[in-house]
């Protein structure tokens, strides 16, 4: 475990402009001794009141809190398992009442650790554990916890002092915390001797618990066996904060002191025959993996002297300069020149500007989209959106593969309908998905693809700031998060200031409306989600309650636990896409195929067996049902009828040009003048919204873009029936203007061949 450098509080005399070093020791005490919830945790003021609006992640961002505003000090609620003794009698009668609670508890194989409180001389923390403590109010104490309570009421009796002056406690402050006051405290004996110690008692870390246990039944532990404290025995260290674990085999050597397998085996000597192993070079591997592995030597040093007898003896005996020297320095060396690089540095290519500027639209796009989706669909909305912008800022290009399987992998949903459902949404908004590039015949090679819209254009082209870019997350780590952790953590991206729980939540989306107020629900939900943040390492907490981004190095319990989401998930999605790639077919799909084929051919037939006044009185009635709907809701009907016509295998730009050889001339001037007189009819505003709407459609589903200075999308011949159809919405006078135009060009060809 790292050392932690912490502010040190106002009041400390020994470091009033340097921040105060934490001993690792200290740490891995407080962390075994306290529950790890952020509910476990307060922060208090040098009057002993509660600093409001403070959530508190996790230990060690109550530590880099104190001396911050109003922070004086730090204080959680211990395990299940460890209690607390407040001696409150100043003077040396105090330290006497300390020694008799400390020997008591000794006598009854309690854990014991003895800490001055910093408030006066003679005030102790007497902490103590035991595997049938289990704390609870003085009221329904029972077992061990009330022998405690009759041993501290006795004693108070017996020397005449007030029974509150012996208190027993679950609350109180870490050993790493200093007093409110300011003052330092360090525990009486050997730190590390206490530790092992502890984890006799206690070999299980202890778990996040926002309500104590009140169990009153001891707890079975059938994997702890019971040690004496002479046998030998040493409980590893909590090995977190590492680049990396160390492999097992050297774990195992470093616990156990069995040696791994290997070429261990050096030449006879006088004293030595050839097959007995040679411990230098043991070390010598040993040291060689933790230098890849942990990179520190005072850390690797530590681990040594924590480790088996057995193990290590030639370094230990020799001690830290000799291994430093001789050992350590030269592993170094070689490690640095075997990872050395170029001195040229790979150049990253940035995104393009367009690209950039286009992604930023994007994203702005998506968030006033996120207010028009139920609050419940909305982060998953989110997640898929930000990370297929992020694959475009990648790929460098406004057009993207966006295979379900791969958000699933990347964003950690579920399954691929909350994808799919995302995507529809997306589809229209922030750009188009491209459903006609999945080809069923290459289908390891072919997806969906999505493109996002181009930036809208400016006055002029502007840089865009420099902005916070976040290194990427680790794979499987969003589904190991609550599923609004990622929302919350994109705003804070957002903003340069820090912001109260209120203001985030509200920008986050965690509220059904943007103007709603937020409740205590959402809080509590944003709170849970903000404090999974921390422990990642990704946001913040100041003095003031308020939340930031932020790029802190992570434990290796979160990257394992991200790791195993992420293979778990993989597992399921490559079987799931080796089946898709072999064609199979279950029995439900074939069946559903099936069951869409006879009702579409039944509602074909039932459509054919009308008569044709029949047929007319509905169309009429459609078409009047349509031209009541307002401009987004025909815009919307459009694109779901084309949408079915797609997926039934029907392409949209020859069902258009089929619809229109259709009509005859008399009928299509009479359509066209009908729509150009409700055209006319139509607010300026109402007008834009019209024509915008309708290019749209046309340029996404590949139809003549008419309004636009674009070149149409359709490359095919153009039929004399189409080119008739192109003059005609533009009115009587442009329309016999073209036909002199073409009448007179006639002539001049004419001319031009009886000349020839």
């Amino acid at each position: 475990m790292l050392p932690v450098t912490v502010p040190a509080s106002r009041g400390d005399a020994a470091h009033l402009d340097a921040g105060r070093r934490v001993s690792p020791a200290l740490l891995a005490l407080d962390e075994h001794l306290f529950n790890p919830d952020a509910s476990q945790w307060l922060v208090i003021d040098s009057g002993n009141t509660a600093v409001p609006r403070t959530v508190v992640p996790s230990l060690v961002d109550g530590l880099e809190l104190i001396g911050k505003g109003r922070i004086a000090a730090l204080v959680g609620h211990l395990r299940d398992g460890v209690g607390v003794v407040d001696v409150d009698v100043p003077g040396e009668f105090g330290d006497f009442l300390a020694a008799e609670v400390a020997d008591w508890l000794s006598r009854r194989d309690c854990w014991v650790l003895e800490r001055p409180s910093g408030g006066a001389k003679g005030r102790w923390h007497i902490f103590f554990a035991h595997s049938d403590f289990h704390y609870a109010p003085a009221a329904a104490r029972a077992g061990f916890a009330a022998a405690v309570s009759g041993f501290l009421t006795a004693l108070a009796e017996d020397v005449k002092v007030p029974r509150g002056e012996l208190d027993l406690r679950d609350a109180v402050r870490p050993l790493s915390s200093p007093h409110r006051f300011g003052a330092v405290t360090r525990p009486k004996g050997e730190l590390r001797e206490a530790l092992r110690g502890l984890k006799r008692v206690l070999p299980d870390p202890p778990s996040p618990s926002p309500l104590r246990p009140r169990a009153k039944v001891k707890p079975t532990n059938a994997g702890h066996k019971s040690t004496a404290t002479g046998s030998g025995l040493v409980v590893p260290l909590a090995l977190q904060r590492w680049k990396r674990q160390l492999r097992t085999e050297w774990r195992n050597y470093l616990l156990t002191g069995e040696i791994p397998a290997g070429s261990w085996a050096a030449g006879a000597t006088k004293t030595r025959a050839a097959v007995e192993v040679d411990r230098s070079l043991v070390e010598a591997a040993c040291t060689r993996e933790m230098v890849w592995a942990i990179g520190d030597p005072e850390m690797a040093w530590r681990i040594i002297r924590e480790s088996h007898p057995t193990a290590m003896t030639k370094a230990k005996h020799q001690g830290y300069s000799w291994w430093l020297g001789y050992v350590w320095n030269d592993l170094v060396r070689s490690a640095s020149e075997f990872n050395t690089t170029s001195e040229k540095p790979r150049q990253v290519e940035a995104p393009p500007v367009e690209v950039v500027e286009a992604v930023a639209a994007a994203r702005a796009e998506l968030g006033r989209l996120m207010w028009s989706v139920p609050d419940r669909q909305r982060a998953a909305l989110l997640l898929v959106g930000h990370h297929l912008l992020d694959r475009v800022l990648r790929k460098r290009n406004l057009r993207v593969p966006c295979p379900e399987r791969d958000l699933l992998l990347d964003t950690g949903l579920g399954d691929r309908k909350t994808v799919r459902a995302a995507l529809a949404r997306l589809n229209g908004r922030l750009g188009t998905l491209h459903t006609d590039c999945l080809s069923p015949v290459e289908r390891d090679s072919t997806s969906y693809e999505f493109e996002i819209n181009q930036a809208p254009e400016g006055e002029g082209r502007q840089i865009p700031p420099p902005g916070f870019d976040p290194p990427p997350a680790p794979r499987g780590l969003w589904a190991t998060l609550p599923r609004s952790s990622h929302s919350l953590w994109r705003t804070l991206l957002t903003c340069s200031t820090p912001l109260e729980l209120g203001d985030l939540v509200v920008k986050a989306g965690l509220v059904k409306a943007a103007g709603d107020e937020v409740s205590k629900s959402q809080r509590s939900t944003a709170k849970a989600a903000l404090v999974a943040l921390s422990k990642a390492g990704m946001v913040r907490v100041d003095e003031n309650g308020c939340w930031q981004a932020a790029t802190r190095p992570r434990s290796v319990q979160v990257e394992q636990d991200a790791a195993a989401a992420y293979a778990r998930q993989l597992e399921t999605i490559e079987a799931e896409r080796a089946a898709y790639r072999a064609g199979t077919t279950s029995s439900w799909t074939a069946g559903r195929a099936r069951a869409i084929k006879a009702q579409r051919a039944k509602e074909k037939a039932w459509w054919d067996n009308l008569s044709p006044a029949a047929r007319a009185e509905r169309a009429a009635a459609k078409r009047l049902e349509f031209d009541q709907m307002s401009i987004s809701q025909q815009a919307a009907l459009k694109s779901r009828l084309a949408e079915r016509r797609m997926r039934a295998g029907i392409d949209e730009l020859e069902t258009y040009q089929t619809w229109l050889r259709s009509l005859p001339a008399d009928e299509y001037v009479a359509r066209s003048l009908e729509r150009k007189q409700r055209f006319q009819a139509l607010s300026p505003a109402e007008r834009g919204a019209s024509v915008a709407a309708w290019d749209r459609h046309r340029l996404r589903y590949g139809l003549t873009a008419q309004r636009l200075a674009t070149p149409a999308l359709d490359a095919r011949t153009a039929t004399p029936d189409v080119e008739q159809a192109a003059l005609l919405p533009d009115g009587v006078a442009a329309r016999d203007a073209t036909f002199l135009e073409r009448q007179g060009n006639l002539l001049d060809d004419v001319e031009r061949q009886a000349a020839g």
